[in-house]
């Protein structure tokens, strides 16, 4: 047989040779946003592109994002599936409108018990722990060489259910993310 690879209906002689079952689609956002494997998040959205966009590709992928964000009334830019570019670009206002949209749908659901918990959890495990926030926040960690992020969910002590996001730009991380943290247990105590 010649010729390259190609999608077609296989002939009446052909056997299946192999199956492969794909984990839930739960499981597979837990296992991106645990251990915030970027190659996983970069597939994802290549994905989102195939599936609901013009093609498989980032930048399908991310008009797909751009335009299902924006019914939260957030318009972020965005370059890529794991957030490592430069280019990508939101406001902590925007973070909160998309977490906070889908707070209480079937998919934000396996999304928040996708997060990380503080104390606890993924790369939350070694942070926030002996505070406030120790296993009442759920969050998403985003880190470039001078950036750093924690957006999620906190339960403050009186039971109210939190959305926030915490972006800062030029930073050392250690530093912010010292910040970071006693801002989620200030939340926690005073939400």
């Amino acid at each position: 047989m010649t010729g390259g690879a190609r999608a077609g209906a296989a002939g009446g002689d052909a056997h299946q040779l192999a199956e492969v079952s794909s984990p839930s689609m739960a499981e597979i956002v837990r296992l991106t946003n645990r251990p915030s494997d970027n190659y996983v998040a970069e597939s994802l959205l290549k994905g989102l592109g195939a599936r609901f966009g013009s093609a498989g590709s980032t930048a399908a992928g991310a008009s797909v994002v751009e335009e299902t964000v924006s019914a939260d009334g957030a318009g972020p830019t965005v370059v890529d599936g794991s957030g490592l570019s430069r280019a990508d670009q939101t406001s902590a206002h925007d973070v909160v409108r998309v977490l906070d949209g889908v707070r209480d749908d079937a998919g934000g659901a396996v999304f928040r018990a996708s997060l990380p918990v503080a104390g606890r959890t993924g790369t939350l495990r070694a942070r926030m722990r002996g505070t406030a926030a120790a296993g009442r926040c759920q969050a998403k960690t985003g880190t470039l060489s001078d950036v750093s992020a924690l957006a999620g969910y906190c339960r403050a002590v009186s039971g109210h259910d939190l959305v926030f996001a915490v972006i800062m730009n030029g930073v050392s991380l250690s530093p912010a993310r010292s910040e970071q943290d006693k801002f989620a247990s200030a939340l926690v105590q005073l939400g």
